[in-house]
C-alpha cells in the first residue's frame, strides 16, 4: 500500500503531538502565546491605534496557569530545594535572553540619542535588570501607550518586571499551602484546594485593588505589579482546578478555545487608548478569553484547532520571548532614524526578526536547561570537532543573519540612511 504525503503528513502530527506532550508543551498555547505576541508587536508598529496591548494580558494568565500547572508537577511544594530549583529555572529561562538584549540596547543607544537621553535609558537597564522596571516607569509617570518617539526603549520591561516579581512569590506561597498541609495530614486534593483559595483571594483582592486604582491612578494601575496580580492568579487558578476542566466533555473543547479566541480578538479592537479604566475593568475581555482558551485543552488539547496547533503558530510561539524582548528597541532606536515609509517597515520587520531568530536560537534555548555538566560535554566535543548543531538550528540562524542582513539593505536604500528624521529633538528630552 503506497503511503500518501497526506498520510505521511498525518504521521508526522502524531510525532509531533506525542513529542510535545511527553515535553508537557502544549501545542494551542504555542500557538496563543504567537497571538498575543504579534498583536503587541503590530500595536507598536501603528503607535497603539487598536488595542494590541491586551497580548500583554494574555501573556499574564498564560504565565500563571504553566507557572502553577509546573509547581503541581514536582508534586513536592514541601522541599525548599525544590522551590529553589524552580526558581533557578526560570532565571536560565528568562535573564540571559534579557541582559542581552538591555546591553545591546544601551549601547546602540549611545550611537543614536544625546547623552542626557543615554544616561536615563542607562538607569532604566539598571532597574529593569533587577526586575523593578514597573514601578521605576510608574514613578517616572511614563505614558504607558507612549509612542517610539518619547518612549524609552526599555519600557516593555515592566511587563517581565511583573512577571518575575509573581515567579518569585507566588512558589513560596504555594510551598507554605503546602507546609500546611502536611502539618495537617491533608490529602493532595485538599492540599490543591488550599493552593486554589490562596489563588481566588489574590483574584478578589488584585482585582478589587485594580478597579480603584484604574479609576484614580490610571499609569500608576497600567504598570503596577498589585493591579495586575488577579491576571497571572486566574492562570493559577486554572490550573489548581484542572482535575475539574480535564473531565471537560471532548465536543465542547473546540466550541471553548474558539470562544476564548474570540473574546481575544474582539478585545483588540473594543480597546484602545482611549478606553477608560484599563487594566479594571476591561482586561476581564482578553483575561476570560485566554482562560476559556487555556482550559478548552487541559486534559487533551482541543480538536478541529488549527489556528493555535499549526507548525507555523507553535513557532512563533516559541519565539515569543526573544520577539517580544526585540522588537521595542528596534522600533525605538530606528525611528529618530527613519521616517515612516516602506523602508522604515521593511527595515524593522526584518531586523526584529532576524535578531529575535538569533537570540532564541544562540542564548535563549541553548541556555534554558544549561548545567555544569552540560558545559564540560560541550567544551569537550568543541576540543574535538564533534560538538553538533541540529539541522534546524543551523536553517534559523541563517535565516536570521539574512534577515540583519537585508534590514541594513533595506536601511541603506531609503531616502533618509544615515540622516536624522525630523523629531530627533523630541526624541533628546525624555
Amino acid at each position: 500500500m503506497m503511503t500518501t504525503t497526506l498520510d505521511k503528513y498525518r504521521m508526522s502530527s502524531r510525532r509531533r503531538a506525542r513529542k510535545a506532550a511527553a515535553a508537557n508543551i502544549r501545542l494551542d498555547l504555542q500557538g496563543l502565546r504567537a497571538l498575543a505576541v504579534l498583536a503587541v508587536i503590530a500595536c507598536s508598529f501603528w503607535d497603539n491605534t487598536f488595542g494590541g496591548f491586551v497580548g500583554i494580558d494574555v501573556f499574564f494568565v498564560l504565565s500563571g496557569f504553566l507557572v502553577t500547572a509546573s509547581l503541581f508537577r514536582a508534586g513536592k511544594h514541601s522541599k525548599t530545594m525544590e522551590v529553589g530549583h524552580f526558581l533557578w529555572g526560570r532565571v536560565l529561562r528568562i535573564l540571559p535572553a534579557a541582559t542581552v538584549v538591555l546591553l545591546l540596547t544601551y549601547a546602540a543607544s549611545l550611537l543614536v540619542f544625546s547623552p542626557g537621553r543615554t544616561d536615563q535609558i542607562g538607569i532604566d537597564a539598571l532597574l529593569a535588570a533587577v526586575f523593578t522596571a514597573n514601578f521605576h516607569f510608574a514613578a517616572l509617570g511614563a505614558d504607558p501607550f507612549a509612542g517610539p518617539m518619547s518612549a524609552s526603549p526599555l519600557q516593555h520591561y515592566w511587563a517581565l518586571a511583573v512577571g518575575e516579581q509573581f515567579w518569585l512569590v507566588w512558589p513560596l506561597l504555594v510551598l507554605t499551602a503546602a507546609m500546611i498541609a502536611a502539618a495537617l495530614a491533608w490529602s493532595q486534593a485538599r492540599k490543591t484546594a488550599l493552593v486554589a483559595a490562596t489563588a481566588g483571594l489574590l483574584t478578589i483582592a488584585s482585582l478589587a485593588w485594580s478597579l480603584g486604582v484604574s479609576a484614580s491612578s490610571p499609569d500608576w494601575a497600567y504598570f503596577s505589579t498589585f493591579t495586575r496580580l488577579w491576571e497571572l492568579s486566574v492562570g493559577a487558578l486554572l490550573a489548581a482546578a484542572a482535575g475539574v476542566l480535564a473531565r471537560t466533555p471532548v465536543l465542547i473543547k473546540p466550541v471553548l478555545s474558539w470562544a476564548g479566541l474570540a473574546i481575544i480578538v474582539a478585545s483588540v479592537f473594543v480597546i484602545s487608548e482611549s478606553t477608560a479604566g484599563y487594566p479594571g475593568p476591561w482586561a476581564l475581555l482578553p483575561v476570560v478569553g485566554t482562560a476559556l482558551a487555556i482550559a478548552a485543552g487541559i486534559g487533551d488539547e482541543p480538536m478541529l484547532q488549527p489556528l493555535l496547533r499549526n507548525r507555523v503558530s507553535t513557532y512563533i510561539g516559541d519565539l515569543a520571548f526573544s520577539l517580544f524582548l526585540v522588537h521595542w528597541p528596534v522600533i525605538v532606536l530606528l525611528s529618530p532614524l527613519m521616517h515612516r515609509s516602506i523602508y522604515f517597515y521593511a527595515t524593522t520587520v526584518s531586523l526584529t526578526v532576524g535578531l529575535a531568530l538569533l537570540l532564541h536560537h544562540l542564548i535563549e534555548k541553548p541556555l534554558r536547561h544549561v548545567s555544569s555538566a552540560k558545559i564540560r560535554d560541550g567544551m569537550r566535543a568543541m576540543e574535538h570537532g564533534l560538538l553538533h548543531i541540529e539541522r534546524a538550528t543551523k536553517v534559523a540562524l541563517v535565516a536570521g543573519l539574512v534577515l540583519v542582513t537585508l534590514a541594513l539593505v533595506s536601511y541603506a536604500m531609503g531616502p533618509d540612511a544615515l540622516a536624522p528624521a525630523a523629531g530627533l529633538t523630541v526624541v533628546q528630552a525624555r
